[in-house]
């Protein structure tokens, strides 16, 4: 058991330090030389590590990638193309449930900072229309926001989950999208049943054709990333960095967009803390791995006899409660079980990589750490318990259905 009491050493640090507010890739980083110094792997080889994987193609990849798809965020933010998407799906859709889900839901498209906060008025005056409680309103606006984590090839968790799999954004999309499809089952019978079908009257044909058009002005930017992530007739790689520019540059020209707002949007709004984040997750992965901290603890996992779905299941689980974080729940929970379900020739097969992303994901779900989470409650006023009633059904359906896909395969 010591491999694991050095693990769980480690594992506290990290909890600690986030909670006071370190960034998640320099606490990585301290925590790949934490490791090294408890199973006697030399600094010098961690440093070594460190600048291998700081230039190594992968981490440049995504580095990338990420910082494009801030860019991109912020520039639909900029022009009100996000405002303008809501407020067409409010004047097309006459279902009040359909309206106060699709809010949230059309937000949580791209990773917008802060995107929780977006949506939250808009979730709170339809609700108010409908006579919703504000604890139903603080499940709906964060449960729906987040049901894309599981497959979206822009989100910077899951492209750092794939990578750290080892598998490519298409693939880890097929291994997960049941997932998805069970989190909206799960937030509409948690979360909409009740919720009186409300009409807003009629409209006339002039209005939907302007809604629509708004809402295809709107929308086509997210539409198109997705859709070049997962089909453009290149590298696997380079799918989504070259998406992305081409659907910038499109945009850009469409909307007459000075060049030099992409300059300004680089400087100031990109958080390029996310970047070191990235750069801390595959830092900690090599460590783990080249020292034998990942082999040692797995051996012991092993000798305890704990089923291994269990452990692979509980280890990411635990490490998203304690961190309220996507990333650092697949970056610190995925090195440690991986060895042990890795098939021959050293790939994590599909089955393994949905039932592990359930783990980790359900796990920054319940927590309490989730700024997503924390920040909706508040700004509703909610209380605790009522919203936990909604999200444990709702995360247990995820949970079920990753079960059915791991013993079906």
């Amino acid at each position: 058991m010591l491999a694991s009491f050095k693990i769980f050493i480690v594992f506290a640090g990290i909890v600690i330090l986030l909670s006071r507010k370190w960034n998640l890739g320099l606490v990585l980083m301290l925590a790949s030389v934490s490791v090294g110094l408890l199973f006697a792997y030399p600094l010098p080889s961690v440093g070594r590590d460190m600048l291998l994987t700081a230039v190594a193609p992968l981490t440049l990849r995504l580095a990338i990638a990420v910082v494009l798809i801030m860019t991109l965020s912020e520039l639909l933010r900029q022009t009100g193309s996000l405002k303008n998407l809501v407020e067409a799906i409010q004047d097309l859709v006459p279902n009040g449930r359909v309206v106060i889900a699709s809010l949230p839901t059309l937000v949580g498209l791209l990773p917008m900072v802060g995107g929780a906060m977006f949506s939250a008025p808009m979730v709170d005056e339809v609700g108010k229309q409908l006579g919703v409680d504000q604890e139903n309103k603080t499940f709906v606006n964060y449960w729906f926001r987040h049901i894309w984590e599981y497959i979206s090839p822009v989100y910077p968790s899951t492209i750092v989950g794939a990578a750290i799999l080892g598998l490519t954004l298409p693939q880890l999309v097929r291994a997960t999208w049941p997932l998805t499809v069970m989190a909206v089952v799960g937030g509409i019978l948690f979360g909409l049943k009740g919720i009186p079908l409300h009409t807003q009257g009629n409209k006339s044909a002039k209005t939907d054709r302007r809604s629509l058009r708004v809402l295809a002005e709107s929308i086509w930017p997210i539409l198109l990333v997705i859709a070049l992530s997962l089909i453009l007739p290149i590298d696997e790689r380079a799918r989504l960095i070259v998406g992305i520019v081409i659907t910038i540059t499109l945009f850009m020209v469409s909307r007459r967009i000075p060049l030099h707002n992409i300059g300004t949007t680089l400087r100031r709004r990109v958080p390029w803390k996310t970047v070191v984040v990235i750069l801390g997750a595959l830092i900690f992965r090599e460590v783990l791995d080249n020292s034998g901290a990942v082999a040692a603890v797995s051996a012991e996992l092993v000798n305890l006899h704990i089923p291994l779905a269990v452990v692979a299941f509980v280890v990411p689980f635990i490490a998203g409660l304690l961190t309220g974080l996507s990333v650092a729940a697949f970056s610190i929970g995925f090195p440690v079980v991986i060895p042990l379900v890795v098939a021959e020739g050293g790939l994590v097969e599909p089955q393994w990589a949905a039932w592990l992303m359930a783990g980790g994901f359900l796990g920054v779900m319940f927590s309490p750490l989730h700024l997503c989470l924390s920040l909706t409650r508040v700004y509703f006023k909610a209380e605790w318990g009522p919203i936990y009633r909604r999200i444990a059904p709702s995360a247990l359906g995820v949970g079920v259905v990753a079960t059915v896909i791991l013993l079906l395969a």
